[in-house]
């Protein structure tokens, strides 16, 4: 009997529908330390895994394994790479969860750098220079300014609907340029740099792939305007790291959001934290995360299809030429 492992949490009703439901399969559900201490046997037996964690060593040991589902939208713990290689695994994820957070998310922190309000929440510290203070004439109005939200997703749809509510200009721009009804203009990737000195707020929401690992680098930063907004929310190996510190310390931008990956933390002796005006935060975004059950409903919807290899009929099939669509 082969093995399918959760490593997603779910409740004691969804593991008795999956049990009811697939009798022909081994359901594993594990702590952490069992996880850890898998035998050889079990891991020669897996089929199905259900989560986000796989190192390329787990991928060598599960010789039969055919499918990964992520509760999440993230895979940066699966070895990507190597599945692509060996290109007999099929991923999913679930990438609608939480779509309006992650817009309430962006728009809330380019309000905060457009409004001071971590200036202000400073300048509290000295009551006496609040009422002289420099960022009263420093204060933005979201109202036409202009956004380029990169990646035009469904993530990048629901923040480019938010900035358009705050009567934003909105500019997208993906891979091909097409018309988007929440864009006043679009453009494609190849466009970028004739784009980037006209907006005032960038926000990258890309996908998680090789052709974008450090792909905003020192050119494209430098040609963002001066006391302009970075927003880096999904994958955030999209942004070279030692660029932005290096273009930032000049005090270029009015602020940096950085929603970071959880599963990669930024060290804490990384130099970004010193860097002035940035809010890093650790992948947030999709927070609160949804009563649903939306991971779970997908992926008993997707395990039916695929036990009757009805593959087309799946959702959120990952192209592992070009990563996690967000």
């Amino acid at each position: 009997m082969n093995i399918i492992l959760l490593q997603g949490q779910l409740t004691h009703e969804e593991i008795d529908q999956l049990l009811k439901e697939f009798p022909q399969y081994l359901f594993l559900s594990l702590s952490e330390a069992a996880y850890k201490n898998m035998s050889p046997d079990h891991w020669a037996r897996l089929e199905v895994l259900y989560g986000s964690r796989l190192t390329k060593e787990e991928l060598a040991a599960a010789p039969q394994l055919r499918w990964i589902h992520s509760p999440g939208p993230y895979l940066n713990r699966v070895c990507m790479d190597e599945i692509e290689r060996q290109g007999n695994v099929l991923v999913t994820n679930t990438v609608d969860e939480n779509i309006p957070q992650v817009g309430e998310f962006v728009m809330a922190g380019v309000l905060a750098f457009a409004k001071n309000l971590f200036h202000w929440h400073d300048a509290n510290k000295f009551p006496k220079l609040v009422w002289d203070s420099k960022w009263r004439e420093n204060m933005w109005t979201l109202q036409n300014k202009v956004i380029l939200q990169v990646g035009l997703g469904r993530v990048g749809t629901e923040i480019a609907r938010r900035a358009r509510e705050m009567e934003m200009r909105v500019f997208g721009m993906q891979a091909q340029r097409s018309f988007h009804r929440y864009c006043n203009k679009t453009f494609s990737i190849k466009e970028l740099h004739e784009v980037l000195p006209l907006v005032d707020v960038v926000c990258l929401s890309l996908a998680r792939g090789r052709e974008y690992q450090n792909w905003f680098k020192a050119e494209e930063l430098e040609l963002m305007k001066q006391d302009s907004i970075l927003v880096v929310t999904g994958s955030s190996n999209v942004l070279e790291e030692e660029a932005l510190v290096k273009v930032a310390q000049s005090k270029k931008f009015r602020g940096i959001i950085w929603d970071a990956s959880f599963q990669t933390p930024i060290p804490p002796t990384s130099p970004l934290w010193t860097l002035p005006n940035i809010l890093i935060t650790p992948e947030v975004a999709p927070r609160p995360k949804s009563t649903e059950r939306l991971p779970f409903k997908i992926f008993l919807y997707n395990l039916r299809q695929y036990i009757h290899s009805n593959f087309k009929d799946m959702r959120n099939v990952i192209d592992r030429t070009a990563g996690i669509l967000t």
